[in-house]
């Protein structure tokens, strides 16, 4: 890792100008204050509304006897079912020659780029700031762009301005359960990816593209790369056929039946009920899931008001501190 450093010098603010930067601060500070104010309120309704819809969906859901026939009796009806996630169709990637049978099937390219690291140390002399700039650059490997541009020292440290090869994302056109075919809002809960073992990648038929540690290295010398070199890999999401990989993909879901659809449920208190999780869970413990995550959401954006009060009070408090200095 090599680096450097440069020195600048900053005049410090007379007296008059730290005022108006504390004028300044007190507009913000009243700002994050409403916006504070607004987002706490917003919060608790949601957090009721939330809990009502899920007391309401476990007070009238339907468990069904079996995921074989869609019966017209539970039309519109919010229903529970558990079983093995199915599609018709293999996701295939043309470029490297893999092909799985999963709901989804996941591409990530890294380029192996050079990246910037600063920091910033201040020195107070007299009536300036004298500030110390350190840069230093490391090789790592990076799923976007670096822009070498932007760099102290862009010259010695460039970085390739596009990549070969972009990130792709496949997903299967159809899913279901049983009989059930699963809406997008379903489909889109299906995210537990896993990566796809090395006897799925076969070798490419690139020269320069070799196969190691689960990757496909665009690098002449994987243990040792280049910048610019480009790096591969595979995941996937929802086993939905007959695989090697394994058994299955097994789902319990709630949602309102429509013919032979799952589709989003929407509750008298507002709240669409459309839910997957993986695993055979009843309705009590998926909708104890709901509450625990309704609970943590509740108490994360309660803590970020707060403290978006906090910084609006000490923003506000910082025409006095000034004063006082």
């Amino acid at each position: 890792m090599d680096s450097h450093r440069t020195t600048t010098y900053r005049r410090n603010p007379g007296f008059l100008e730290r005022i108006g930067s504390s004028l300044v601060g007190i507009l913000v500070g009243l700002a994050l204050l409403l916006i504070a104010s607004a987002l706490l309120f917003w919060n608790e309704g949601r957090a009721v509304q939330t809990a009502k819809s899920l007391d309401e969906g476990m007070n009238m859901v339907v468990s069904l006897k079996t995921i074989d026939v869609a019966s017209r009796d539970n039309n519109g009806k919010l229903v529970h079912l558990i079983g093995p996630l199915r599609t018709d169709n293999i996701l295939y990637d043309e470029t490297y020659g893999v092909s799985v049978h999963a709901v989804k099937l996941k591409r990530t390219v890294e380029m192996y780029q050079w990246v910037e690291h600063e920091t910033k140390t201040e020195f107070n002399e007299g009536g300036q700031t004298r500030v110390e700039t350190s840069y230093s650059y490391s090789k790592e490997w990076r799923s976007e762009l670096v822009w070498s541009n932007s760099f102290s020292d862009g010259f010695n440290h460039r970085n390739p301005i596009t990549m070969q090869v972009e990130n792709k994302n496949s997903e299967a056109f159809r899913v279901n359960v049983g009989q059930f075919e699963l809406s997008k809002g379903l489909i889109n809960r299906i995210s537990e990816f896993h990566p796809l073992p090395l006897s799925y990648l076969r070798p490419s038929q690139d020269p320069h593209v070799r196969i190691f540690n689960g990757f496909f290295y665009h690098s002449a010398e994987p243990l040792y790369p280049l910048v610019g070199d480009l790096r591969v890999r595979f995941e996937y999401a929802g086993i939905s056929g007959e695989s090697p990989l394994g058994p299955l993909t097994q789902v319990s879901i709630i949602a309102r039946q429509l013919g032979s659809e799952l589709l989003p449920y929407k509750t008298l208190a507002g709240d669409d009920l459309e839910l997957l999780y993986y695993g055979q869970l009843s309705p009590e413990e998926i909708f104890n899931k709901e509450k625990i995550q309704n609970t943590m959401v509740t108490w994360g954006i309660r803590f970020g008001g707060w403290l978006l009060m906090f910084i609006g009070f000490s923003l506000i408090t910082s025409l006095i501190t000034t004063i006082g200095n």
